[in-house]
């Protein structure tokens, strides 16, 4: 009985709040820094995401991979009111598929699982994280991260390319400038029925973020963020932007350009 009326309860908290969303998996989430959980090869093009700081030099050509992305509204939050009380759970995991009309062998259900178990996993050693399901709840830890002094956060994105925009292709940099150094909050965008962030912060490290204009060989014109951790000296050595860059732990930073759908908390 008990279990039948939470359900009912679930169902209609949803039905309230929530327009079901189909899942968008356009946006292949290839960054765990400083280690990686899916094995990922040179010759994938979703991994061209990564340089060093003298790449984004005035007049460097790099090759970047921008994915389009067919509906931003997949990643504006719903009010904390609307998300706090619907368990983000892999054990109610069988009553949301229910009521998205999703079967459990799905590419949807795939998602969603793999969603909440990035949620629930525990993060690696000197990291903390968060899955963020409202703006009210990123900033209440992006605050718990930056300390008390750190003043209202601030998000900082990339500008999104257009549908005719090759996804991979040579960009040339046309301005860069240095906008946060010190405590920094990536979040990756985790496919969901609604806006979902998987937020994580190295303890213990100092990062960069930078703001980099680009110009495609096509003409588009991208404003791009890019995050530099400068401490690669605890990542593991196969990891995949050594593997690109030529590089070894401890030997250079390492940064990556995020796409339109990921987002970074910086202090004010």
């Amino acid at each position: 009985m008990g279990n039948g009326i939470t359900y009912c309860s679930l169902l209609l908290l949803l039905y309230l709040t929530l327009a079901p969303r189909v899942i968008s998996n356009g946006v292949d989430d290839v960054l765990r820094l400083p280690g990686t959980e899916q094995k990922v090869e040179e010759e994938d093009d979703t991994v061209k995401v990564f340089a060093v700081i003298k790449d984004i030099a005035v007049g460097k050509t790099i090759p970047i991979y921008f994915p389009y992305v067919k509906d931003p509204s997949v990643y504006e939050f719903f009010p904390r009111e609307q998300t706090r009380n619907i368990p983000l759970s892999s054990a109610a995991l069988p009553h949301l598929l229910r009521f998205f009309s999703f079967s459990s062998d799905s590419p949807q259900a795939l998602a969603m699982r793999q969603a909440l178990d990035s949620c629930e996993t525990m993060p690696p050693k000197g990291e903390v994280k968060q899955c963020a399901t409202s703006l009210e709840s990123l900033f209440d830890f992006a605050r718990s991260v930056f300390g008390p002094e750190s003043g209202q956060p601030r998000i900082v994105r990339s500008s999104p390319v257009s549908k005719s925009t090759p996804p991979l292709q040579n960009y040339t940099v046309t301005e860069s400038k240095e906008i946060a150094t010190g405590r920094i909050l990536p979040c990756h965008y985790k496919p969901y029925p609604y806006a979902l962030y998987y937020c994580h912060f190295q303890q213990s490290s100092e990062d960069k973020v930078f703001m980099v204009s680009l110009v495609g060989d096509d003409g588009e014109r991208v404003d791009a963020v890019l995050i530099c951790h400068l401490d690669t000296s605890g990542w593991d050595a196969d990891h995949i932007s050594f593997r690109l860059l030529g590089s070894k732990p401890g030997v250079s930073e390492v940064c990556h350009f995020f796409p339109a759908l990921d987002l970074v908390v910086i202090p004010s």
